[in-house]
Parts: C-alpha cells; structure tokens; sequence
C-alpha cells in the first residue's frame, strides 16, 4: 500500500508539551526549542511555573513552516568521481 506523499502525519500528542517533548517532536534541542519560544516562533504558555506548548500551537508553527525544494531552473550536479586512492597508483 502507497501513501500520496501529501498526506498529513497523525500523531496523537497531549494537549499540553513540555519543552523537551517538543523537541522530541520537532527533532531538534531543548536549547532551540526555548529560543524558539523567546522571539515568539512557538508560542508557550505557563503552567504550575513549567514552560509548556500547546499541541495547537505546535501544529500551527509547523504548518506555518517554509517549504523548501529545488531552485526553478538549477539541477544539481554531481562532482567528478575520483577514487580515494588514486594518488597511490602514480
């Protein structure tokens, strides 16, 4: 079975995320995450004095996320092949 490769992810997550499980989801550190939601990127609420981010949010800073592909009009060339040892041979 194929899946179009548009279909949204389904992950059922807690409304409330600590900081290092949106890490976790979003695949990178607790320090990234906390400068994140400094300069706004992730908006994080308080709760009980812990730092935590709305699954909704969450869903929302990602959805808001630049798609990234090819430059129009460029193609990615490979560099010649050379063999790791060819200076051995002369």
């Amino acid at each position: 079975m194929t899946v179009p490769p548009d279909t949204p992810a389904i992950v059922q997550v807690p409304a409330l995320l600590t900081v290092a499980q949106t890490g976790q989801i979003l695949g990178c550190s607790l320090r990234t995450v906390r400068r994140r939601i400094a300069d706004g990127s992730i908006p994080a609420v308080l709760e009980h004095d812990r730092t935590m981010v709305r699954a909704d949010d969450l869903r929302g800073y990602i959805d808001g996320l630049r798609r990234i592909g090819p430059a129009p009009g460029r193609r990615r060339t490979r560099a010649p092949r050379t063999r790791d040892y060819d200076f051995l041979r002369e």
